[in-house]
């Protein structure tokens, strides 16, 4: 009596288990049925067990048949549950063709077992029952043990092969599993009652619960494969054991633009299908969503032509795009790619190697694919270095130095407004351009405190030199999203202006074009409110790439910069700059062309009627000194 209520006890527990799993999270639309099949096999099991032992102990008597038909299926339902259990734990270790092979193999021999079980209904022969039908002799019951005991040994070699890449907490659970499945079989021998069997299951089968929710908390919530906790998780066993990975970063490209476009759904909808084209083709490697629009997959150390191979996949995929109902989308990704060990081999150093991969691949817009080598090594460095200068040059702001670069009117040749542009001076590293030090800014989050500064020091040189107010019609400044993104910054940018009493009407903010598409309403309100007080701004960089004619024609600025890679493309005879500069005009807009290095570009510059141009051709950035005596010097021509 006490083992079936013990028998209904655990069925009932773990039924409500299933349910409540079922009712309360995704774990049943996780990729792996494991927790499914497994719990399936054992409540039948249980079923079979409460059926058999009742009719044993008389509560309820079935006819002969039903009694031996009920006692086989429950002899049978054993290796099934084993067999089901050690094969879940086979199909995550080995390899596609390995697992099928050994799963193959146990279950012909269960399917072996099972119908010569029911044969035996008829035989009496692997089975000898006495009168009251239970079971005295026959060779079932040790075949039942073998096989059972076969499985629990086959999933346990396994294990221990595959031992370095399991988890700790998987280790634990797998070879506790194995052992109480043997020592209750062992029991069963010996006592011919399942006490242990059902108990020690019960007891796994929990903890294997409890090991299923926690890979749940792994998953990435949109697509369903594992999130950067789980790829770090990941990369640091990968580490601790100096496995040899490939590890490719993918970055799905403007993917905010794409969100804008076709919605958060439309979004959702590209990130789901990407996620499923990756799980799909890279079964044997692992797949994760780190967040956002990047995607991490690592690969056992790939030779130079299975990488080659592999990134060409990637393309070919995105460059088919995906399905948002009936529009086919296509998009661009970047890939980082860090081979490991590194030679400090840690989890941070990796991790920053592929952020900082990422950033080259994006600064060289060309290079699609970079991988992480010695020589990226030294300019990772540098790169370093310089944020530490960043961080010094706050506390000491001499160190922050403002060079100015002339706007000429080319009817005349005189200079009618600069450009202030900011250098960084180090005693070891000397003078760093923009180009080095602002993107470097803008990730650490200190480029508004610098916009701040050099705004300051502009209003301080304007001040200082009058004259300057009255010769140049504005002075230039340069300023990114992120700047305009920080809630009070316009309130803090006027306050300077109004502090220093600088009319806000001699001060410009240039503009990238990739801000003019920015959404944020924050940048918004600020360009609004700086507008309002008569600080002019300038779309600079035009023809990089980026803007749209909407966003040209309905967007609140007189002046574009065209950028220097139009006026310097002498490839197609100047074609390019005619048509940037005749549309403009077209639209109203005062044209600077920038980068003017030669007296054949300022005679095509000329030709094509733009007014205004900047560029070594008249002078390069001078410091303050140099840049007040050129402005004397000019007056005097």
């Amino acid at each position: 009596m006490e083992l079936v209520m013990m028998e209904l006890f655990l069925l009932i527990v773990v039924v409500s288990i299933v349910v409540n799993q079922k009712g309360t999270s995704s774990l049943f639309n996780y990729q792996d049925v494991e927790v499914v099949s497994v719990a399936s096999a054992y409540i039948g099991y249980l079923a079979l067990a409460v059926l058999s032992h009742v009719h044993i102990r008389g509560l309820f008597p079935f006819s002969p048949a039903i009694a031996r038909l009920v006692t086989i299926l429950h002899i049978v339902s054993i290796p099934l549950l084993i067999f089901v259990w050690m094969n879940s734990i086979e199909k995550r270790l080995l390899s596609k063709r390995s697992y099928s092979l050994f799963s193959w193999v146990q279950g012909a021999l269960l399917v072996l077992f099972s119908v010569a079980s029911f044969v035996d209904l008829m035989l009496n022969r692997l089975y000898v029952f006495s009168w009251e039908q239970m079971i005295r002799g026959g060779w079932g019951i040790p075949l039942m043990l073998g096989l059972s005991t076969f499985f629990v040994f086959v999933e346990l070699g396994t294990a221990l092969v595959k031992w370095k890449l399991i988890e700790w907490h998987e280790r634990a659970i797998m070879v506790l599993t194995a052992l109480f499945l043997l020592f209750s079989l062992i029991l069963f021998e010996t006592f011919r009652q399942p006490y242990m069997l059902s108990l020690s299951s019960a007891f796994m089968l929990l903890l294997s619960f409890l090991s299923w929710q926690r890979k749940e908390l792994l998953l990435d919530w949109l697509t369903r494969i594992p999130n950067n906790q789980a790829f770090q998780g990941a990369l640091k066993h990968a580490i601790d054991s100096n496995s040899h990975k490939t590890i490719l970063l993918l970055d799905i490209e403007n993917f905010r633009l794409l969100n804008e476009r076709y919605g958060e759904d439309g979004g959702d909808a590209i990130l789901s299908s990407f996620a499923d084209f990756l799980k799909t083709t890279y079964e044997q490697a692992g797949v994760f969503r780190i967040g956002g629009n990047r995607f991490v997959l690592m690969f056992p150390l790939l030779t130079h032509n299975e990488l080659v191979r592999e990134v060409n996949i990637i393309k070919e995929k995105t460059a088919k795009g995906c399905s948002i109902g009936e529009m086919q989308v296509s998009f661009h990704v970047n890939i980082a790619i860090v081979e490991i060990p590194l030679q400090k081999n840690t989890v941070d150093e990796v991790l920053d190697s592929l952020s900082f991969t990422m950033t080259e691949v994006k600064e060289k817009r060309r290079q699609p694919v970079i991988i992480f080598n010695q020589k990226l090594t030294g300019v990772r460095q540098r790169r370093l270095d310089i944020l530490s200068i960043l961080r010094k040059a706050l506390m000491e702001q001499d160190m922050i130095q403002v060079y100015f670069q002339p706007i000429m009117d080319v009817d005349d040749n005189k200079p009618v407004a600069a450009e202030a542009l900011m250098r960084l001076q180090d005693e070891r590293m000397g003078i760093i351009s923009p180009g080095e030090f602002i993107p470097l800014a803008e990730q650490a989050g200190l480029i508004s405190m610098y916009t701040e500064i050099m705004l300051q020091k502009v209003c301080a040189f304007l001040i200082e030199h009058p004259s300057i107010q009255e010769r140049l019609s504005h002075v230039s400044i340069n300023i990114v999203a992120e700047d305009l993104a920080v809630g009070d910054i316009a309130c803090k940018l006027l306050d300077i202006l109004s502090q220093k009493g600088i009319d806000a009407k001699k001060i410009g903010f240039e503009v990238t074009e990739s801000m003019v598409l920015s959404s944020n309403p924050i940048v918004a309100k600020s360009w609004q409110a700086l507008q309002d007080m008569g600080v002019r701004f300038f779309l600079d960089d035009f023809g990089t790439g980026y803007a749209n004619l909407e966003s040209l024609v309905n967007l609140p600025f007189d002046v574009v910069k065209i950028d220097r890679s139009v006026v310097s493309n002498t490839t197609n005879s100047y074609e390019l700059l005619s048509l940037i500069a005749g549309m403009l005009q077209r639209l109203g807009k005062e044209v600077i062309a920038e980068g003017v290095e030669t007296l054949e570009q300022l005679e095509m510059v000329k030709s094509n009627r733009i007014s205004y141009v900047q560029g070594y051709h008249f002078s390069r950035p001078l410091p303050p000194g140099e840049f007040l005596s050129w402005l004397e010097a000019s007056s005097a021509d």
